[in-house]
């Protein structure tokens, strides 16, 4: 009888796994004809092309872990993209990009090759040759045997002849090799004021304050054993001196780094030496108002991985993500914006910072009550925090989720709504008037970090940051039912160097009076919590395979 129950048993699952197969290869052709009319006919419209690519999404989505999953994502970003051809917006280019780095970083297969140089074309096309040539490199160093190969070395000629073009007709200007700032000769020294750093064993983040802006030049030096001296990672600060209250030497041994040193290197250079221990990886820029230099240094451990090894089980098509990339979301860190000397937009006798740390104490309640989540708070009180500092305490804690709570304000007294935004380079100007407020920044620094991101954004968990950010986005304009203004993405000094999904929610508009007379009221600033809330468990259940 016991033989006949788990007989039975494995005759109903492969029923079942059959019917969803049967249903997944139906709606997987049923698109692909749709695709195949819409390209043949000379009267469509770009919508049809948008609703193919989404049917396409819908099945990778809802089978992550199916053998037709990964050609499915592939279809999705080729429809985008041959929409842009026929239609030239520049969103479907910007959309079909995202879907093939999501291929790319989540299957091994032809098509993930193969989306390795659809994404490398897609940044040509852009003119972003940096990172064209660093999705060849990624493709020939995963790939190596792929049929693509040949078309990655002509693209790969193309951006050189390119860039030898430019070298030819651009004026020539002084600018530091090391991606370091743009930098005017100064009369005055700059003077280190402080150096600060957060750590664990996986990541180390190290700020040098400065009294203003600063050349410098970043510089990596390999072990010496002959010497004795340990790998090292040092930053030469031109017309630079040093605070005498800063020691010579600071002990960190947290495993990645043994200390933080500075002497005089020529007349005028500080040198910055990290004594490093297991560094793999890292990252210096330069940051304004205040000024200061950022150091992130991690090893291989400190980034979470959610590359897929092998996607060829057709056992469970109903799979979440998480059980496909391996993910377990445990720690979130709320970041309620601004605070202390810093207030934030001020309307109609309301403060940003009291409005965003009312609605994080909210959120956090809900999560520590109805989840066995950790839920950490960047600040719990009405405190300053610089900005570089939020990110570090979200790494520091490894963090599998960073959320940045602020309210938004506008020249235009009737804007309204809600907004969600992730980290990238921008040329929408609201998006950026809006970053520039909330990094209190001028244009020209503004800029100069758009230069920086596209050094990092490779790195960064921006497809796993979309994604969060339209389920939060969608909860919280379905629970307020307020104003959808969308996903966007912009530079945000708070989300640089994050090492997990992080978004910035403007949960509405302090300079509409309208709006401002919502957030006065406590019950309404819980709706708002609760609306994160909401996005929050729905990208949680998906990766946690609930």
């Amino acid at each position: 009888m016991q033989r006949f129950k788990s007989l039975l048993i494995v005759f109903i699952f492969f029923t079942f796994c059959g019917s969803i197969y049967a249903d997944i290869t139906s709606d997987y052709k049923n698109a692909k004809k749709d695709l195949l009319y819409i390209e043949k006919s000379k009267n469509v419209s770009r919508e049809s092309y948008i609703l193919t690519a989404e049917k396409f999404y819908e099945i990778y989505s809802k089978y992550p872990k199916s053998s037709l999953a990964d050609d499915a994502l592939y279809l999705c970003a080729k429809t985008y993209l041959k929409s842009y051809e026929r239609f030239k917006n520049v969103n479907d280019l910007n959309s079909a990009l995202k879907y093939f780095r999501l291929l790319a970083a989540n299957y091994k297969s032809r098509w993930a090759a193969d989306a390795y140089y659809q994404a490398a074309y897609i940044y040509y096309i852009k003119k972003d040759y940096m990172s064209s040539k660093y999705m060849i490199k990624k493709l020939k160093s995963k790939y190596p045997r792929s049929s693509v190969i040949k078309k990655a070395n002509i693209l790969l000629a193309k951006i050189e002849n390119d860039t030898s073009k430019n070298k030819v007709t651009k004026k020539t200007s002084y600018k530091n090799t090391n991606n370091s700032s743009k930098y005017v000769k100064k009369t005055n020294k700059v003077l280190i004021e402080g150096i600060r750093y957060w750590s664990n064993k996986d990541y180390t983040r190290i700020v040098i304050d400065l009294n203003e802006e600063a050349k410098f030049e970043k510089h990596w030096l390999k072990e010496n054993k002959k010497l004795n001296l340990p790998p090292r990672l040092f930053v030469d600060i031109f017309d630079s001196d040093v605070s005498k209250k800063i020691p010579n030497t600071i002990d960190v041994k947290d495993g990645l780094i043994s200390r933080i040193r500075w002497g005089k290197f020529k007349d005028n250079v500080i040198r910055v030496v990290l004594d490093t221990i297991s560094v793999d990886d890292f990252t210096v820029f330069q940051l304004t108002n205040p000024a200061r230099i950022v150091i992130d240094v991690s090893s291989k451990g400190g980034l979470k991985s959610y590359v897929v090894k092998n996607i060829d089980d057709k056992s469970n098509y109903n799979d979440t993500l998480a059980s496909v990339f391996g993910l377990k979301i445990k720690t979130i860190v709320i970041d309620p914006g601004h605070g202390g000397k810093d207030p934030g937009c001020n309307y109609y006798g309301l403060k940003e910072k009291d409005i965003v740390l009312d609605i994080a104490l909210y959120l956090r309640d809900l999560l520590k009550s109805k989840t066995n989540l950790k839920v950490l708070l960047t600040r719990d009180r009405d405190i300053f925090i610089p900005l570089e500092e939020r990110t570090a305490f979200a790494n520091k804690h490894k963090a599998d989720i960073f959320v940045s709570i602020h309210v938004n304000a506008s020249r235009n007294k009737m804007a309204k709504g809600v907004e969600t935004y992730v980290l990238n380079v921008t040329k929408d100007k609201s998006a950026l008037e809006v970053a520039a407020f909330e990094n209190q920044a001028t244009e020209k620094s503004l800029s100069d970090l758009q230069g920086i991101l596209k050094d990092i954004m490779l790195n960064s968990k921006l497809e796993e940051s979309l994604l969060l950010a339209k389920d939060v986005q969608d909860n919280l304009v379905s629970n307020l039912k307020s104003v959808n203004l969308g996903v966007k993405q912009a530079p945000f000094y708070v989300l640089v160097g994050a090492r997990m999904p992080s978004i910035l929610i403007e949960t509405g508009f302090l300079s509409n009076k309208y709006e401002a007379k919502k957030f006065a009221d406590k019950n309404y600033r819980a709706k708002i919590a609760e609306g994160i809330y909401n996005g929050l468990i729905a990208y949680i259940k998906k990766y946690n395979g609930n």
